[in-house]
């Protein structure tokens, strides 16, 4: 039987002391505060209860030093599950997710990682408690949901007990968990700045019902109350288009309706459409992208997933060498600003900055 607590909380500053008030081994205590599911239920909770009660603090150093210590000499293999069905890292077919990924791989090759697919949709998918006995045989401890696929469909049911979880983007919505995504907001707050410094009034968003879902909302919400700032007959209606990529009869009679000078959109074709449409309205729109790609040619926010990809490894990292494992008590959600960009020009980190009288001035957004 443990003593009863011989040591104050004042002295019980190392996991030998701990051990001594626990009456079990160094080992077992160390196990224990890292919810090592092959101690009992009671074993942990126990030595979790002590060494709370009693002020153990153990060092995050030497915590992630040991995590070290502990793995096989192989590069450690983090789990990165998508919603395809399909290996998609054989085909990188889905140019979103193929940024981020690359990202991922070369912060993972930075820090010793290695990253490898799991697949959850198809006749062949494994089920939740299928690729959970998987991870835990192969010892795979840090696991990544990749937004990716239908963003109806859900990603399977784990033991999260075991892992250490984090979630690109808000496809897996029905879990809390840490995120780390692009700042689409951010996005749409340049382009209206610049959108406002280009002298544009009649400003519209080209966003579709399906799309908005996948953004949390977030970039039509800001769009809605930059708005309802605006006098009523300056404010433009969203599209009627409900799917994901809108349709071009629908998009030419809504500019043709409502004569936009200005279109904030994601999509590529957008710039092409508008000049389609262009010759039949009063006066021409131009086009700004909150989620602006390399090949683009107008103007937008570049949203930089490259490092969206390499700050998901980096939340992981810090997950798997502090121990964290299982769902969070509190879900963080990181979100990686974008850099605007002028056609064919670099990133900037500088931004067009409106004043209270409308004008243009030099200066951080």
């Amino acid at each position: 039987m443990p003593p009863d607590d011989p040591v104050s909380p004042t002295e019980c500053r190392t996991l030998k002391d701990l051990a001594t008030l626990a009456g079990c081994s160094v080992n077992t205590v160390s196990r224990a505060l890292r919810g090592d599911p092959r101690l009992s239920e009671g074993t942990r909770t126990r030595v979790q209860d002590l060494a709370k009660r009693h002020g153990y603090r153990p060092n995050p150093l030497v915590s992630a030093f040991m995590a070290h210590r502990r793995q096989a000499p192989a590069r450690q293999v983090i789990a990165v599950v998508t919603k395809f069905g399909y290996p998609f890292f054989s085909r990188r077919d889905v140019v979103y997710c193929n940024e981020i990924l690359a990202g991922m791989e070369a912060k993972a090759d930075e820090l010793g990682f290695q990253l490898e697919e799991f697949p959850t949709l198809g006749p062949d998918a494994l089920s939740g408690k299928r690729l959970t006995q998987i991870l835990r045989a192969r010892g795979i401890r840090g696991v990544i949901f990749l937004a990716s696929g239908d963003f109806d469909d859900d990603f399977p049911e784990l033991e999260w007990a075991h892992f250490a979880i984090v979630a690109q983007g808000f496809h897996s919505k029905s879990r809390r968990m840490h995120r780390v995504a692009p700042d689409h907001l951010q996005g749409l707050e340049v382009c209206l700045e610049h959108a406002a410094a280009r002298g544009c009034r009649r400003i519209g968003l080209a966003l579709t019902g399906s799309l908005d879902p996948r953004l949390r909302y977030a970039v039509s919400g800001r769009f809605f109350a930059w708005q309802a700032m605006q006098p009523e007959h300056l404010r433009i209606p969203l599209m009627p288009t409900e799917g994901e990529i809108p349709l071009q009869g629908d998009f030419d009679a809504w500019m043709l309706e409502h004569q936009p000078d200005c279109i904030i959109g994601e999509r590529a074709f957008l710039p092409e459409w508008i000049d389609q449409v262009n010759p039949r309205l009063d006066h021409p729109a131009i086009c700004l992208l909150f989620n602006r790609r390399e090949e683009a040619t107008v103007p937008g926010v570049d949203s930089q997933l490259p490092l969206v990809g390499k700050t998901v490894i980096s939340v992981l990292a810090r997950e798997l060498y502090l121990n964290h494992y299982g769902l969070p008590e509190a879900q963080e959600v990181i979100l990686v600003n974008g850099a605007w960009r002028e056609s064919g020009g670099p990133a900037s980190v500088t931004d067009v900055a409106i004043t209270d009288a409308g004008k243009a001035t030099s200066g951080r957004p």
